[in-house]
């Protein structure tokens, strides 16, 4: 399953992977501006790693956000449980509210396993390029 982040679908790793198969060795990092910008694989290579550096905060705080509304839904839930004093969810008096807000929890923390994922592969990517990961709070 593919993701879209700000218009761009697909998956990062795949991508790098189809734009860099058949492309020269990796310039060298002391090459000179001058000749990176006559080189038009130097200029898709500096289009990768820029781009992947785009992603990796975006999806770091994606992650966060979920991570966050999730925790709030289980609040939620444990409140509705605590409320009704029915804490198994196959009793048919168990409250409808916290059934609900139990899959929504769910799939969010799926989502944020799955862009845990997509980050893993884009901070992949990125160290084959020869780039280092930067630190997002």
């Amino acid at each position: 399953m593919t993701r879209s982040i700000d218009g761009h679908s697909g998956d990062v790793s795949r991508r790098v992977t189809y734009l860099t198969a058949g492309s020269p060795a990796r310039p060298a990092a002391n090459a000179s501006k001058a000749k990176r910008g006559d080189d038009p694989s130097a200029r898709q290579f500096e289009g990768q790693v820029a781009e992947l550096k785009r992603c990796i905060p975006i999806l770091s705080c994606l992650i966060a956000d979920c991570d966050r509304l999730a925790a709030d839904l289980d609040q939620e839930v444990r409140g509705e449980e605590d409320r009704v004093k029915v804490h198994d969810s196959a009793d048919v008096a168990y409250s409808t509210y916290a059934k609900a807000n139990a899959s929504r929890r769910d799939n969010l923390r799926r989502s944020a396993d799955g862009l845990r994922a997509h980050l893993a592969k884009a901070e992949g990517a990125l160290r084959e390029l020869g780039e280092s990961t930067c630190s997002f709070p």
